[in-house]
């Protein structure tokens, strides 16, 4: 091919643009990586100095209040010019950018040795802070090592701080510091070397019962290492974060949080590199969403402040959630033949549930090893094993980051959402940011959501790792799908299983299934069977959230053969009701961990108000018939519709199938 002079030259000029080109849409794409790695927005406060330390601060009133050994009044002389110590100081905030002038806290809580650092109640009308036990001397002086360190408390009162009063566990053997309290005021957490902790310093709580605190509790080894923690902060979301420089982190003190679930500390999750460093940061406290906060760290080789705001994530790849699968369809092989010995096919799980059929579906707990055992019973006789065999397996979770919850909720209802139980074993997890539908704000392991319409909704969980080695987080998105319905009625028709559509109810036999609509002899002149004006078609329905073991429960000691009518007349239920009754009862107190919602339900005879009358009549006598037979209301509720939920429309009048009182068991331990 031939190219002109000219034509070398323009085609030099374009490849030259070409690369100019590339260059330029390279520098944007690493910009734009790197804007999105960053996870927060740090700034240095500007009353933080080079020349003295700033450091522990926590929300007052418009502003906050921090430790320092700035000298900047006449209250405070020191022995030593090169030991300052420290104390209490408030700052206003004046706008985004702007704050005011750094002064003492209060003359009250001054000194001449060490405060602070503190924390505030809810209200800012009382004070927990750190201070020297011994304050009888004139001087300052960080010299006398058995000066230790103990914990007080004040309260405002006509604008002082007053009612100065010593934790009553303080020890002049040993320090407690850096307390933080709760809000609600129930609990303090603070930092000691007691006797008989992990290492230097561990953190411990004390619980306020009645009108004293309770002795103090060691936070045990998933928090407290070898080495230091100390610095707790309790947002109000349920956190606790805490600085440690015995957990793995990069460097110094780093900052961790954990949260109590189920009366488990969660193993400390290490906050990202944006605002831990490889000098020591600690001290932090945040807003509810961990969106904003403060912090200290010595970066500049001095303690000082620094603010913190949340950046608003990208996940551009978010996986649809993959569940979990424990059941499973059993049977056997090797089959016997019906011709051969006659054999009953038992199929024992080894918790007490054991299924009878060539094939069986059984629904596991969860993940681990497990043994099921086939036992072939003589037909006549039981007691005799011919065979037996036994089967061992694993059952693993998928990996994946893990949206734990309910499929399922209903409006204006708070749902729970968790990431406890994310199966990615090579990712260390720096945090857990939540999407539910305004962006991936939220953060930590555990959050809660209101929903105020119903309708179908997304939920994700995105969670960020380490940096890899050009300084990008590791990023993992899952997104769940869940349906909110208008009330818990609503809910259970979509996620439940009639009973006597189960195959364990099936199997023992049509004459078994509960029925409890009572027909009188047939009419001569009609030819119609007459119902019972108070007679009600009774349906029961197990919820999905039930476990294998629950539903079995439920089934063995409902499927006895009833021919009884369920009545409900105007002051008495009928002998052969309660009879009915005394067996849910029965499964109620036999498993606490159920519950059972009961919904009477009306035809469309007579008027709309009468009918929701009669039935809320009716849930009113079974709640009490349930009550008097010891259930409590936290294990029933009762409630009725009259004819506003038909089981089919088009059926007109005071019909049977509309007339029904539906029992919908559901997990009560949620």
């Amino acid at each position: 091919m031939y190219r002109s002079e000219s034509e070398e030259m323009k085609y030099s000029l374009m490849l030259k643009n070409i690369r100019t080109l590339l260059i330029v849409l390279a520098v944007l794409i690493y910009q734009n990586l790197l804007a999105q790695t960053k996870s927060y927005d740090v700034a240095l406060l500007p009353f933080s100095t080079v020349s003295n330390n700033e450091f522990s601060p926590v929300y007052y009133k418009n502003g906050i209040v921090f430790c320092s050994d700035l000298k900047n009044n006449s209250l405070i002389t020191y022995k030593d010019e090169q030991k300052k110590l420290l104390n209490i100081f408030y700052v206003a905030k004046k706008s985004n950018s702007r704050w005011g002038t750094v002064n003492l806290l209060s003359k009250e809580l001054t000194t001449n040795y060490n405060e602070g650092p503190v924390s505030f109640n809810e209200t800012s009308d009382s004070i927990y802070y750190c201070r020297n036990n011994n304050i009888r001397g004139q001087l300052r002086d960080d010299s006398d090592a058995d000066n230790k360190l103990g914990i007080f408390s004040a309260v405002f009162i006509h604008g002082e701080w007053t009612d100065i009063k010593p934790f009553p566990y303080n020890n002049p053997e040993y320090s407690l510091v850096t307390p933080a309290i709760t809000a609600d005021g129930k609990r303090l957490y603070f930092a000691s070397d007691m006797p008989g902790g992990y290492g230097g310093s561990d953190l411990y709580y004390s619980n306020w019962k009645g009108n004293a605190w309770t002795k103090p509790v060691n936070m045990g080894p998933v928090i407290n290492t070898i080495g230091n923690e100390s610095y707790p902060f309790a947002s109000k979301s349920g956190k606790l974060f805490f600085a440690s420089d015995g957990h793995n982190g990069l460097g110094g003190k780093d900052m961790f949080f954990t949260q109590e679930i189920n009366g488990n500390w969660i193993q400390p999750i290490h906050l990202e590199a944006d605002i831990n460093s490889e000098a020591d940061d600690f001290g932090l406290v945040t807003d509810e969403e961990s969106g904003t906060g403060y912090f200290s760290s010595n970066r500049r080789q001095t303690d000082d402040i620094y603010s913190f705001k949340a950046s608003m994530l990208q996940f551009p790849v978010c996986d649809t959630m993959v569940k979990n699968t424990y059941c499973f369809l059993f049977y056997d092989e090797f089959q016997v033949k019906k011709d051969t010995v006659p054999v009953t096919y038992q199929w024992d799980f080894g918790n007490g549930i054991k299924k009878y059929g060539t094939q069986v579906k059984y629904c596991f707990p969860g993940p681990g090893k497990y043994e099921v055992n086939l036992n072939l019973l003589d037909a006549i006789r039981p007691d005799s094993i011919h065979s037996r065999t036994a089967y061992n397996f694993e059952i693993t979770d998928v990996n994946q980051v893990f949206i734990n919850s309910h499929d399922v909720g209903i409006v204006n209802e708070a749902i729970p959402f968790d990431g406890l139980k994310t199966n990615l074993p090579d990712f260390r997890i720096s945090d857990y940011v939540w999407n539910f539908g305004e962006g991936f704000l939220l953060r930590g392991p555990v959050a809660k959501k209101i929903y105020d319409k119903k309708g179908k909704y997304v939920v994700q969980l995105g969670l960020l790792g380490n940096k890899d080695s050009v300084g990008n987080f590791q990023k993992v998105c899952s997104l769940k799908k869940l349906n909110i319905y208008d009330d818990f009625l609503e809910l259970a028709m979509h996620n439940s299983t009639e009973i006597s559509e189960l195959d364990e109810f099936r199997d023992f036999g049509k004459q078994n299934k509960l029925r409890a609509v009572t027909e009188k002899p047939l009419n001569k002149k009609t030819g119609n069977a007459a119902v019972e004006s108070n007679s009600f078609a009774a349906r029961i329905y197990l919820m999905n959230n039930l476990s294998e073991l629950q539903k079995d429960k439920i089934v063995i000691n409902l499927y006895r053969p009833y021919s009884t009518g369920m009545v409900l007349n105007e002051s008495v239920i009928d002998n052969a009701t309660q009879d009915v009754l005394n067996k849910f009862i029965a499964v109620l107190k036999q498993s606490p961990d159920l519950k059972l919602e009961i919904a009477v339900h009306t035809g469309d005879k007579g008027s709309t108000r009468s009918n929701l009358e009669i039935s809320e009549k009716k849930a009113l006598d079974l709640r009490s018939y349930f009550n008097n037979h010891g259930i409590t209301d936290m294990a029933i509720h009762c409630k009725g519709y009259g004819e506003s939920r038909p089981v089919n429309e088009n059926l007109k009048g005071d019909n049977t199938l509309n007339r029904r009182i539906e029992f919908i068991f559901s997990d009560n331990r949620n």
